[in-house]
C-alpha cells in the first residue's frame, strides 16, 4: 500500500509539473505577444508623430504665402475695396493667424515627443519670471498682480520645464483678462513628503466635471471670447509623461483655477 501511495504521489506530482510547465509556456507567449504588439504600437505611435510633425511643417510654406498675399491686399488695395470685402480680408486674416499658430503648437506638441531629455536641476522660479516678462512685454497695458515663490528647483529638461512654465502662465494670464484684480502665484506644497509645484490664477475658472478632458488635445471648455486652441494642456501634460511626473487641476466655474504638478 505505501508503495502504491508513494508511486500515486510521484504521478499526482509530475502531472502537476507538466501543467506547471504548459501553463509557463503559456504566459511566456502571452509575454511575447503583447511585447510585439507593443513594440508594434510604439512603432505606430512614432509613425503618426513623424506624419503629423511633417504635414505640419509643409503647412508653414503655403501658408505664409497666403499671409503675404492678404497682407498685400491689406496695405495697397484696401482704398479700392468695398466696405463688406475689407471685412472679410481681415477675417481671412484673423483665419490664417489662427491656423499660423495651431501649427506652431502642434509642432510644439510633437517636438515634445521627440526631444531628448537633458536632465539637469532648473531653477523654476526663475523661468516663471521669464515667462511673465514675456506675457507683459506681450501685454503691457495688463495689470496683474503676479506672486513666483522663490527657491523653486527641480530636475529635469530646462527646454522643456520653460515651455511647460510658459503654457501654464499664459494660460493663467488669458483667462484673468476679465477679471478686475487678477492675480496669479505660482508656489509649492508638500504632499506625501513629496514637492508639489502649482500654478494657480483667480480667472473665469471651469467646470469640475470637464477636469479629466482638460489635457487632451483640442479641448477647449470657453467661447470664442478666449483665443485658444486645445494643444497648450496637451503639451503640458505630455511634459509632465516625459519627465515621469504627474499633473492635474481643480477649479470652480467664475472662481479661478489650479494646476498641480509633480516631477520625480
Amino acid at each position: 500500500m505505501l508503495e502504491a501511495d508513494r508511486q500515486r504521489l510521484l504521478a499526482e506530482a509530475e502531472q502537476r509539473q507538466k501543467e506547471l510547465e504548459l501553463k509557463n509556456l503559456e504566459l511566456l507567449a502571452a509575454w511575447e505577444k503583447a511585447d510585439e504588439r507593443a513594440h508594434s504600437l510604439e512603432l505606430a505611435v512614432k509613425e503618426l508623430e513623424s506624419f503629423s510633425y511633417a504635414v505640419s511643417h509643409d503647412l508653414q510654406a503655403p501658408l505664409r504665402h497666403i499671409n503675404g498675399y492678404l497682407s498685400i491686399l491689406a496695405q495697397d488695395f484696401e482704398s479700392c475695396l468695398p466696405g463688406e470685402a475689407r471685412r472679410l480680408l481681415e477675417r481671412s486674416r484673423r483665419a490664417t493667424r489662427d491656423m499660423t499658430r495651431l501649427i506652431d503648437d502642434l509642432l510644439d506638441l510633437a517636438k515634445v515627443s521627440r526631444i531628448k531629455i537633458n536632465s539637469k536641476m532648473v531653477n523654476l522660479s526663475g523661468v516663471a519670471h521669464a515667462a511673465i516678462e514675456r506675457l507683459w512685454e506681450g501685454d503691457p497695458e495688463r495689470v496683474v498682480d503676479v506672486v513666483v515663490a522663490e527657491g523653486l528647483f527641480v530636475q529635469g529638461d530646462q527646454a522643456l520645464l520653460s515651455q511647460l512654465m510658459w503654457n501654464l502662465l499664459e494660460n493663467a494670464w488669458k483667462y484673468t483678462s476679465t477679471t478686475a484684480a487678477a492675480k496669479i502665484e505660482v508656489g509649492r506644497v508638500i504632499v506625501d513628503d513629496k514637492l508639489v509645484i502649482f500654478v494657480k490664477d483667480n480667472g473665469v475658472g471651469f467646470d469640475s466635471v470637464y477636469k479629466e478632458n482638460l489635457f487632451d488635445a483640442f479641448q477647449r471648455l470657453h467661447g470664442r471670447e478666449f483665443e485658444g486652441n486645445g494643444i497648450g494642456l496637451a503639451t503640458v501634460r505630455r511634459i509632465i509623461e516625459r519627465h515621469q511626473g504627474k499633473v492635474w487641476a481643480e477649479s470652480e466655474k467664475g472662481k479661478g483655477a489650479i494646476f498641480f504638478f509633480t516631477l520625480p
